[in-house]
């Protein structure tokens, strides 16, 4: 510890009390709890003895890193896996600089093994790993969601289990290993995976799952959502997208940060009467969007919305100790590069903006970018970041054009500046080593949830244009659509004009509900049968501009919601002026996500802004 405290030159009182707030729990964590054998051979690969513990993984591809799921229809056991590797294992360097390997060449309680594993993330109370992992043969080699102590104990397998639903619909997994056709029930309890877990301080867990079968719009990636699975409940998604959401994280202020792959393939129409896949030809007003964004939703899946909005990607969003958000990103010249930026941090608005208009030119707010280089000067491809106690960051990184084998686990200051250098902790020169994750207490864990319930169902809902609905449903209230949104956010400022650069609409009078079926996989003879576009129905704002309507709550039907003007067609209106001297023209269209309407359930939406749902939240780390 004392090497690298000596390294320390801005460090702060602040920091230091954090990390001696941790000290009791490290010591009692280090060599005498252990039920591990330490890794000896790899004591040379340790260069500096870090404060707190670290768990990370040792995979031979750098698969941790990729965000979207693989091409591939999957209709053949086992399935598409995605993300793996030949290998994987799950580490323990402790601060005394020892390594432990926590499940490699381990028993399961029923005899078997992990071959790969993942996305490991730290309970809040400290004392177990939450990952993914996948078994050894002749298991069909799946991922599901484990946990271990930290000390090597209990090692046990969460999801997959005899009591595990699996998948909620027929998957599209249809054909045995001898060819023949698999019974419904079989493909349901193993065609899916479950990845990314993070724990919610109670007992439960939130992870990316493909429960709910679909192969997308325009392509065949699984779709992954954000799913819930609390302490004696059963498992529920949270986000509803038919593309990838990833790496689910409870950050404090009752917050799941999480990943979306917004790549909705339908737009508004040159007409500005409809919103329609672009896949069906003609011309469009607006784009369909392919880009991730940081978003957040609450653990009851009320509030929805965005965290960080960039044209960049944002992968693996993390709380940081200094209240922003941290994530791995593209860098410009390829590869991958660390990213931090402010709770709201808005400046993109992809579905909304309409064809030839620019953003305008936005102040407000801050994004960082990461250590370039290391302490020898090299350039440095870096990815997986997270919070250490101290104020520091966590994350993988090897030098630019080394091999994958390259990366090890590096270690910097939080705040980043032009001088700011990236430590090489450690690095198994035949490994990835990524996705260190500190171990420590967090303040952090989910409020008392109580989901809203609404009353009054009505017992049908007459669709769009001449047809009715039975099934369940739920209800949405918005009295905000034609209003100001409540909460300044990073990015409604504008350069040298007055008024907000992205102001909200003044002229919506109705809401159109649109589906975007899930694919589905249990007709006779076709393997996939695409799902369709569907317009389900429209409804008026009250006198006073409130929308409260029943929509049907399918998970196969998630949605997407339009504002109408007066004469029926998409509102439109202007914002700043952009880079080319022009204004912005923005419609209310909510088309860069899918939206999840919940059984029964009351959900409330911010207004038909771009960039859509706002709020407050303090989700700086700390610890407990």
């Amino acid at each position: 510890m004392d090497k690298l405290l000596s390294c320390r030159s801005r460090s702060v009182v602040a920091a230091a009390l954090a990390v001696a707030a941790t000290a009791v729990y490290v010591v009692f964590l280090n060599l005498a709890t252990m039920v591990v054998s330490e890794a000896k051979e790899l004591r040379a690969s340790v260069l500096i003895q870090p404060d707190v513990p670290i768990v990370f993984t040792s995979r031979t591809e750098t698969a941790s890193f990729e965000a979207s799921a693989p091409e591939a229809d999957g209709f053949h056991y086992p399935g598409t896996i995605p993300w793996a590797a030949h290998e994987g294992r799950l580490r323990l360097l402790t601060s005394g600089g020892r390594l432990y390997e926590l499940t490699w060449d381990r028993r399961l309680p029923d005899g078997g093994t992990l071959i790969d594993v993942m996305s490991p993330t730290i309970t809040t109370n400290g004392t177990h790993v939450l990952f993914s992992g996948r078994r050894a043969a002749p298991d069909p080699g799946r991922w599901r969601i484990y946990r271990i102590a930290i000390s090597g104990h209990g090692l046990e397998q969460l999801t997959g289990g005899s009591d595990d639903p699996g998948c909620r619909f027929a998957p599209p997994m249809r054909y045995a290993a001898d060819g023949s056709l698999m019974d419904e029930v079989d493909r349901k309890r193993v065609d899916y995976d479950d990845v990314d877990p993070s724990d919610d301080g109670a007992g439960g867990f939130f992870f990316a799952s493909s429960r709910l079968p679909d192969l997308g719009r325009d392509h065949t990636r699984r779709a992954t959502q954000i799913w819930y699975w609390p302490k004696n409940g059963a498992p529920n998604p949270l986000s509803a997208n038919r593309n990838n959401d990833r790496w689910p994280f409870l950050a404090p202020d009752n917050v799941v940060l999480f990943s979306a792959w917004s790549r909705n393939r339908e737009a508004v129409t040159s007409g500005e009467d409809d919103i329609r896949p672009v896949a069906l030809g003609g011309s469009f007003a607006t784009r369909p969007t392919d880009v991730w964004f940081g978003a957040r939703v609450y653990p009851d899946g009320t509030q929805f919305g965005y965290a960080i909005k960039i044209n960049e990607p944002v992968w693996r969003p993390r709380p940081l100790f200094n209240g922003r958000v941290a994530f791995m990103t593209a860098a410009a010249g390829g590869g991958l590069r660390l990213a931090q930026a402010d709770w709201g941090y808005l400046r993109a608005a992809p579905s909304s903006l309409a064809n030839g208009s620019e953003m305008p030119r936005q102040v407000g707010g801050t994004l960082v970018f990461g250590p370039e280089s290391d302490d020898a000067g090299r350039p440095i491809t870096s990815a997986t970041p997270s919070p250490s106690p101290g104020g520091k960051v966590l994350f993988a990184a090897a030098p630019v054009g080394d091999s994958p084998a390259s990366y090890g686990l590096y270690l910097a200051d939080e705040k980043w500046e032009n001088d700011t250098v990236a430590k090489c902790i450690f690095n198994d020169p035949n490994l990835v080593d990524a996705e260190p994750v500190a171990v420590y207490r967090r303040q952090a864990s989910i409020r008392s949830i109580l989901p809203p319930m609404a009353d009054g169902k009505p017992d049908r809902l007459s669709l769009f244009p001449n047809r009715v609905y039975d099934g369940p449903a739920g209800q949405l209230d918005n009295y905000l659509i034609n209003a100001e949104m409540p909460d300044p956010f990073p990015g409604q400022q504008i350069v040298s004009e007055p008024g907000a650069a992205i102001p909200y609409p003044t002229g919506v009078k109705s809401v159109a509900f649109y589906a975007a079926h899930r694919d589905r996989f249990d007709a006779p003879q076709a393997p996939r049968v695409r799902g369709e576009w569907e317009k389900l129905l429209v409804a008026p704002l009250d006198e006073r501009g409130t929308l409260k309507a029943w929509v049907p709550a399918n998970p196969l039907m998630p949605t997407v919601l339009a504002g109408l003007g007066s004469d029926g067609k998409v509102f439109k209106w202007s914002g700043g002026t952009g880079p080319n001297g022009r204004r912005a023209t923005f419609y209310a269209l909510a088309g860069d996500h899918y939206s999840g309407t919940r059984a029964n359930g009351y959900h409330f939406c911010v207004g038909c802004h771009t960039g859509h749902t706002f709020i407050k939240a303090d989700i700086a780390e700390r610890v407990r």
